[in-house]
């Protein structure tokens, strides 16, 4: 009898995990959160004086806690029937949901801090924050854009109509001030004056901050062809959506996540060209144009890192580590150059 030819299996999909239960049930910005949750919100904001944007992202992290305990308890309070095993349950199939340790580990110290909270109002019996383990995670380098490359990206951005003139009055804003995102975005447009002016930063601290003279070219340049509108914010939203019939409405202001769809617009524009996308393909994210107002900062600064630190808000030196190394990395690769360029005088 003839061998049997055996058949082939068809290919399988890789297998996904199973999301938690209470992922699709997260409540929204809109939806009301439980009373203890919102308890401590009102915190943050007005005893702790944090913030809007960091009330905002504690709200959204405690929120996957609130849609977890919902499913394993239809009823009662939030804190009720809270132990050990409880919270080691949620780490286990928050891991799950958000593979990524590093952001699991900011949804993991929101409720690190909300715990405390709790047992500071007797919501607790125990001091459960201690059950609540964070995640180890490797810090990434920067990728700050290349300082010989800045001067040539701000020289080829358009500026051909309204949109064009706010997307390079931004750029060059964050690459010139080294402010975060959310910081540009909630100034006004009265806020800002060549002479220098305050933003406000992480923890409700106040700092002032600087522009170039290029940089302030290029904002007036903007809000000159914005002229005089509702809205006082200094950045604003230029879809069609936001601006009903041409006109900017008071409550128009750019939004973290709309400058962050701006830039990936603005790259797109120089997809077309490998040349004039070089310049542009390191400017990712806004953040890359703080990473890149440091690490220019201390070049030309050779290497002031008390300056820097007070430029961008830092709480302490150690954050500036990183920054260091790269100037660091960019000195020993001048200082080879320089070698070989000797070695080559030399056999001349």
């Amino acid at each position: 009898m003839p061998a049997r030819v055996p058949e082939k299996r068809r290919p399988t999909a890789p297998h996904r995990p199973r999301l938690p239960a209470w992922v699709g049930q997260v409540p929204g910005p809109d939806d009301p959160l439980p009373d203890q949750v919102q308890q401590f919100l009102d915190y943050l904001r007005v005893q702790r004086n944090r913030p809007l944007t960091t009330v905002r992202a504690y709200r959204y992290d405690l929120a996957k806690f609130v849609a977890f305990a919902r499913v394993r308890d239809a009823g009662g309070a939030l804190c009720d029937g809270l132990d050990a095993a409880v919270l080691r349950r949620y780490q286990i199939e928050l891991a799950e949901a958000l593979p990524n340790p590093r952001t699991r580990a900011r949804a993991l110290v929101a409720l690190r801090q909300f715990l405390r909270y709790a047992y500071d109002e007797g919501w607790t019996a125990a001091e459960l924050s201690r059950r609540v383990v964070v995640p180890r995670y490797i810090v990434g380098d920067p990728h700050p854009i290349a300082t010989a490359t800045v001067p040539r990206l701000l020289a080829a951005l358009p500026k051909e109509g309204l949109r064009d003139l706010r997307d390079r009055a931004l750029v060059h804003f964050l690459i010139s001030s080294g402010c975060r995102i959310s910081e540009a975005c909630a100034l006004d447009r009265g806020d800002i004056r060549p002479e220098g002016f305050r933003v406000l930063g992480k923890g409700g601290k106040h700092r002032t901050v600087f522009l170039t003279e290029d940089a302030w070219k290029a904002v007036r340049e903007y809000l000159l062809a914005r002229g005089q509108d509702a809205s006082p914010a200094l950045f604003i939203s230029v879809a069609h959506p936001d601006m009903p019939g041409g006109r900017v409405l008071a409550g128009n202001r750019l939004t973290t996540d709309g400058s962050r769809r701006a830039l990936t617009a603005l790259r797109r524009r120089f997809a077309h060209d490998p040349e004039a996308f070089r310049l542009i393909e390191g400017l990712r994210s806004p953040h890359a144009a703080r990473h890149t107002a440091a690490t220019t900062l201390l070049e030309a600064t050779d290497g002031d890192v008390r300056l820097v630190q007070e430029v961008l808000g830092h709480a302490t030196l150690e954050t500036l580590r990183v920054y260091t190394e790269i100037t660091d990395r960019r000195k020993r690769a001048a200082y080879a150059r320089l070698g070989d360029y000797l070695r080559e005088v030399g056999e001349d």
